[in-house]
């Protein structure tokens, strides 16, 4: 077993080397400090301090590591099948144990090492009242069991798939099911039921409830919620931590099995497919005189074909949302279901445009660099006679151009019905709407800036990046607000907010441009 532990050694030792580790244990700290900061500031308006200060941390914590399980945990094995170094690991004597304990075990460790960092602050908010420390405890074993859970089946999504997108897209299914699926399937069940399509007494109905059932009693979620209730007595060691710990276990169990099976050939078949598509991409059209929105528009945002297919696709949307919704409800009798007008229908599907547009800005900032830094072109892109920032530009205006299908299908909703547009802004937020614009605009320079930085699970580093500085940020703009409540009222948060953003975005900017000179210059 001491040469099984080899490479689990070096990469702990690597870790302990490391400075960027301990600079990101005492960033988290830091930020452990600012939210207790900011519990301090509203002690007065809330009844238990300990218990609020406590709850942030442990919220973000979990969203951390579900960040990390889909961007950090489930690339352990692809990058080395993507950097074709497998082969290399196998000649050097590393057996399957070794390599899935020191690449995702120790990954695993250093998470769980970094939420128990903070344990000796998270016991302050004890003195701060609302909180018992066998809650901080048993909230803490959850999380542990938890980071076990995702890990592991992060290793088995890495050691299955080829690719590490395609490795993220099976995290992220399978945290739909998890977290998502069983109460979904359950409220719609419960909604057929009061709509006389099943009954209460039916396999289906019973199927429905005893999934919920199970979900609920195993999920990390509704175990979080039940210890931070007031009078929360139970054990340490509950059923969700012994069902997430032996299902973490399970699944390194099956990784280990099946590593020799999936790691065989995994790059030959990948590249020719990528050539082949690339190829035919290329016949379709011509570049012309914008070389870089040209590529951007037809490799990005799939081209003419894929803006035609998108301008059918959500006007059919929207008529299929309003127009089953009127038909649903038309057909069924319940009174116990609340009926909608097909105005309420077209708030929701203008809604779903929105959230369409939103992931759709989301993808293509992901990928507006990832072809050239993969490809290793940053450094033939930098001796072409035009700046970084005119090709950044130019990028930019392809994914423009992608985004016409969406954005022309808002325009003509709310030309149409425009007071589809009043539902959505009649919860008295349509002031914060121009603060919300432009911290998405620093979601997109900070996605873009981490395509520079990582090779795959830059969208996790940028939301997780992104929680961080709102959190460390919400003390700040609470001192603005009693600062200049009286004199100038909510435009004491909104304007230094907007203005602090514009800032973020040009220093993103900047840090990009410096970010593709490094890439040139080292490649």
């Amino acid at each position: 077993m001491r040469g099984s532990f080899i490479f689990a050694s070096f990469a702990l030792k690597k870790d302990t080397w490391d400075k960027k580790t301990h600079l990101l244990r005492f960033v988290c700290i830091g930020i452990v400090f600012c939210i207790l900061f900011s519990s301090w500031i509203t002690s007065s308006r809330v009844g238990s301090p300990g218990l609020d200060f406590f709850t942030k941390i442990i919220w973000l914590n979990f969203w951390l590591v579900t960040l990390a399980g889909i961007g950090f945990f489930s690339t352990s094995i692809t990058e080395e099948k993507e950097e074709e170094t497998l082969p290399l690991l196998k000649l050097a004597g590393i057996n399957t144990f070794a390599l899935l304990t020191g690449k995702s075990s120790v990954r695993a460790l250093r998470m769980i090492l970094l939420l128990m960092g903070q344990l000796p602050f998270l016991l302050l908010s004890v003195s701060l009242g609302g909180i018992t420390p066998l809650q901080i405890y048993a909230t803490l074993i959850a999380i542990i069991g938890y980071i076990i859970l995702i890990s592991n089946f992060a290793l088995l999504c890495s050691v299955y798939a080829k690719r590490s997108g395609e490795a993220i897209a099976l995290m992220l299914t399978a945290l739909f099911f998890y977290f998502l699926f069983p109460t979904l399937q359950y409220h719609l069940t419960v909604n057929l039921q009061s709509r006389g399509y099943l009954t209460l007494t039916d396999s289906i109905s019973s199927s429905s409830k005893y999934l919920f059932v199970i979900s609920q009693e195993h999920s990390v979620v509704e175990q979080i919620k039940q210890i931070l209730t007031t009078g929360y007595s139970g054990s340490i060691l509950s059923s969700q931590v012994i069902s997430n710990v032996s299902l973490g276990i399970l699944f390194f169990t099956l990784a280990w099995f099946i590593f020799d099976f999936c790691t065989e050939k995994t790059t030959i078949n990948v590249s020719g497919s990528r050539k082949f598509q690339s190829h035919k991409r290329f016949m379709n059209s011509r570049p012309g005189t914008n070389a870089f929105v040209w590529k951007e528009f037809q490799f990005s945002g799939g081209g003419l074909k894929a803006t035609l297919l998108k301008l059918i696709l959500y006007p059919t949307l929207i008529i299929v949302i309003v127009g089953g919704g009127i038909l649903f409800d038309r057909y069924t009798t319940s009174s116990s279901i609340q009926s909608f007008t097909w105005k309420e229908l077209v708030s929701a599907a203008l809604l779903l445009l929105f959230v369409s547009f939103i992931v759709e800005c989301t993808i293509y900032a992901s990928r507006i660099f990832r072809e050239e830094r993969i490809q290793k072109m940053i450094p033939l892109l930098s001796i072409l006679p035009c700046s970084m920032f005119r090709i950044a530009y130019e990028k930019v205006g392809g994914i423009i151009l992608s985004l016409i299908p969406v954005c022309l299908t808002i325009i003509l909703v709310i030309l149409i019905v425009p007071e589809s547009i009043t539902y959505l802004t009649s919860s008295g937020l349509y002031s914060l709407v121009p603060l919300m614009i432009i911290q998405f605009c620093i979601f997109l320079h900070l996605l873009a800036y981490y395509s520079l930085m990582v090779r795959w699970g830059a969208l996790a580093f940028a939301i997780g990046t992104f929680i961080l500085v709102e959190s460390c940020a919400t003390p700040l703009l609470q001192l603005f607000y009693f600062m200049f409540q009286d004199t100038i009222g909510e435009a004491g948060v909104l304007l230094p907010a907007f203005y602090l953003s514009l800032v973020c975005c040009f220093i993103l900017q900047m840090l990009i441009a410096g970010r593709f000179h490094q890439i040139a210059a080292e490649e």
